[in-house]
């Protein structure tokens, strides 16, 4: 075990990555900020005293499975004397059989950040200063003009501000900074943005937090199947939001695999098929996926957005219940802590607690990214605020199998290139906890070969994601010192290998990250070329279950769409010639003129030689920042845009060079393509596949993944006693949240929500 080199390494590429990084972490910011208030008209709340319910109207639940509870009370500091909470008319107390934790806290306030590089202008008045300001220590000051002085109340305490020969410079007079200068601040417009005292900054508060009263029940289970109206009163408004307890489905799976190919559409595979070869309209070499023998559709959506990510999609998929932008395995409520929101368990969760399941996650991504955590993790933001913590979640969840990239997120804060602020050696953490720790392919191998199978795996082989295919396998001086690492194939059949010791069974993901990752700069080469990675693990894992597990359901899907298609070929040699995009235009053929692609696969691997064709796709993704586009692979991997002194991001000089200009239909502030609206495909084989064809929201697929294994979180060994047609097992219509095969009446006894011992 030499997990020791990889914290070296991680050190020595920090500068590769630290441009990255940032980009990212301002994304981050910048959601966040949209954020703030998630769930505001949700539920049309337009009385006096908005109130939200989470989970939300229309939330779906097996019997038994663990959930959390809250109800927020807006604009108030406390409860009303009328606040009441009831479930089918009962009060929430006796019917959960405990009482709820009340909080109290606030949120949404908008503060800007102190600058001082403006001057007053010629009519500048000091009254303009008489503004609120805000301090994360101090809290709201508040300021008021008194003649040539001003007046601070500053957490309690009242402090005159003296006027000095300096408009924006005062002199402290009481309380603690007494006699300390205040210094305020414009900004190059003359605008005032806080002021600054012995350190300290106070921004100026744009937007008055609000405040809100709540209560929480933590870790209950769900009823028995049936229909819940949760009822909510609070000072004269009276919400309401009905839940769906769902009849478990009995099945005969016994262990299911999951692949999520981060991003991927109908577009891509249809690319990806073409790439491989045509003759006279058929392919010459299909994808693995094109003989699963069902399929369906699925759409995609939060409940905040009609867009989504990453993190509430999968989360969908691994709990069955919709959440909001970037929110992991919990519904995102107002609380300053993202990571105490109300908690969804996840099917993972459900089958190590009833049946004693192994659990297994790969994926190409650092492996506390959005999707992968998804199977463990809970917390409303998936950046870098909560990614450490998912870390720690992962090893106290008892995941037996992790593999991707993320060391950074390992290191103690004090190693180089650590993204922790503690000093946890999390790498250390797992070795204790048993777990045979891995950062190259070479030492996946030996652990594999070894005469004991490990029976708990961390494989770490990158600081940040892994490299993809076509750099580790074809342009490796993009992979840095990191030139050992495995490709999805290999840590796919050591991960069953691994899971499949278990009697009891297995749940599995697996996910194809850089789909998703490198179709958002527009790389169409290296997506599809991961994307065929993707499929070639799929035919790995058949394989697998076919000699091994029979018993095996096998779903894949994406967690969302890009907006990626091909619309016909590019003639290089003409293209190239081309000095002005007109004459660059003339290369792109279409209808008859387009012919087929001839991407070369000397070596019949299944991976084309993109660089070696002479007719290769025009294929474009619908929406970027401004651009240009020539239609060839990068020898490294594709940055699109890059900021200008203002912000704003413009064709970038370097990539794609004698491509054609696009302009951007994006902000101006954002760099890269963005996820669409558009539905997934879903293919399934095993027990309990026919349950995928159809259309429907992809929280079914949870269901559907539950029902072929039987499962039954109530009972207490987690099986259904009853059998089910599995043909109804999961999707639910989109006309109707329940399962035909059940039915809800007006007369089904209502069973007890307890809490978890």
């Amino acid at each position: 075990m030499q997990y020791a080199n990889i914290v070296k390494r991680t050190g020595e590429n920090r500068r590769m990555f630290k441009n990255r990084f940032v980009r990212k972490a301002l994304v981050v910011l910048a959601l966040a900020a949209i954020m703030v208030v998630p769930f505001a008209s949700i539920q049309g709340q337009t009385a006096e005293i908005p109130v939200l319910i989470l989970p939300v109207d229309n939330a779906n639940f097996l019997p038994g499975a663990f959930f959390d509870f809250r109800v927020e009370v807006h604009t108030i500091a406390e409860l009303p004397e009328d606040f009441a909470v009831t479930v089918n008319g009962e009060p929430a107390a006796a019917f959960f059989g405990a009482e709820a934790e009340e909080e109290t806290f606030e949120f949404g306030g908008r503060v800007t950040r102190f600058d001082n590089s403006g001057t007053p202008a010629a009519d500048f008045a000091i009254a303009s200063l008489a503004l609120q300001y805000y301090n994360t220590a101090f809290g709201v000051a508040e300021v008021t003009a008194d003649g040539e002085n001003l007046t601070a109340v500053v957490a309690g305490e009242t402090v005159v501000l003296e006027a000095t020969d300096d408009p924006l410079v005062f002199t402290a007079v009481g309380g603690a900074a007494d006699g300390q200068a205040v210094t305020f601040g414009l900004n190059e417009d003359g605008v005032v943005t806080g002021f600054q005292v012995a350190g300290q900054d106070f921004g100026k508060m744009d937007r008055q937090p609000t405040p809100a009263a709540s209560v929480i029940w933590r870790q209950l289970q769900a009823p028995a199947p049936g229909e819940y109206v949760v009822e909510v009163t609070a000072g004269g408004t009276t919400r309401t939001a009905t839940w769906t307890v769902r009849e478990p489905v009995a099945g005969t799976a016994r262990n299911v695999i999951l692949f999520v190919a981060d991003g991927m559409t109908v577009g891509m595979l249809t690319a990806a098929r073409a790439a491989r070869g045509m003759t006279q309209g058929l392919p010459d070499n299909p994808l693995y996926i094109d003989s699963m023998p069902e399929v369906g559709i699925a759409s995609t959506s939060s409940i905040d957005s009609l867009m989504a990510d990453s993190a509430n999609t999968a989360s969908s998929l691994n709990t069955g219940h919709i959440g909001s932008v970037n929110a992991t395995g919990s519904y995102s409520d107002n609380t300053p802590s993202s990571l105490d929101d109300p908690r969804t368990e996840t099917l993972a969760s459900i089958l190590q607690r009833t049946r004693d399941y192994a659990i297994g996650v790969v994926t190409t991504a650092d492996y506390s990214d959005a999707t992968p955590a998804s199977v463990w993790a809970h917390g409303r933001n998936r950046g870098d605020g909560n990614r450490a913590a998912y870390v720690v979640q992962s090893l106290e969840s008892g995941i037996d199998v992790l593999m991707g990239g993320g060391a950074r997120r390992l290191l103690p804060q004090s190693a180089e290139g650590s993204r922790r602020s503690d000093d946890r050696d999390m790498f250390a953490e797992f070795e204790a906890a048993g777990y045979t720790v891995v950062t190259t392919a070479t030492e996946l191998g030996e652990a594999m070969g070894a005469d004991a199978m490990p029976t708990q795996l961390l494989g770490i082989f990158h600081p940040g994601d892994l490299n993809v295919w076509l750099d580790r396998n074809v342009y490796t001086e993009n992979v840095g010192d990191f030139t050992d690492q495995p490709g999805l194939v290999d840590m796919t059949t050591a991960a069953l290998d691994v899971l499949g010791q278990n009697p009891n069974g297995f749940y599995l993901m697996v996910e194809a990250a850089s789909v998703d990752k490198q179709i958002h700069p527009l790389d169409q080469e290296r997506a599809l070329s991961d994307l065929i990675e993707f499929d070639q693990s799929i035919a790995a894992a058949a394989a697998w279950v076919a000699e091994n597990a029979p018993d095996t359901l096998i779903v894949v899907t994406a967690d969302h769409g890009h907006g990626y298609d091909v619309y016909g070929t590019v003639n290089l040699e003409v293209f190239n010639a081309g000095e002005t995009d007109e004459e660059r235009r003339v290369g792109i053929r279409v209808y008859a003129a387009a012919g087929y692609p001839d991407y070369p696969d000397a070596d019949g691997d299944g991976q084309p030689e993109w660089a070696d064709a002479t007719i290769a796709f025009a294929g474009a993704v619908n929406n970027g920042p401004t651009h240009t586009e020539n239609y060839q692979v990068s020898e490294v991997p594709r940055v699109p845009a890059v900021q200008d002194d203002a912000g704003i991001y413009i064709d970038n000089p370097d990539d794609d060079a004698n491509g054609i200009f696009f302009a951007g239909n994006l902000g101006p502030g954002d760099s890269t393509g963005v996820h669409t609206l558009q539905d997934v495909p879903v293919y399934a084989m095993g027990p309990g596949a026919e349950a995928v064809s159809g259309h429907y929201h992809q929280r079914e697929l949870f269901f559907v993944m539950a029902a072929a294994l039987g499962l039954d979180p109530s009972a207490e060994d987690g099986m259904v006693l009853s059998a089910t047609d599995l043909s109804t097992a999961g999707i639910a219509g989109t006309g109707s949240l329940v399962i035909a095969a059940f039915g809800l009446v007006a007369g089904l006894a209502i069973g007890r929500i307890s809490r978890r011992k």
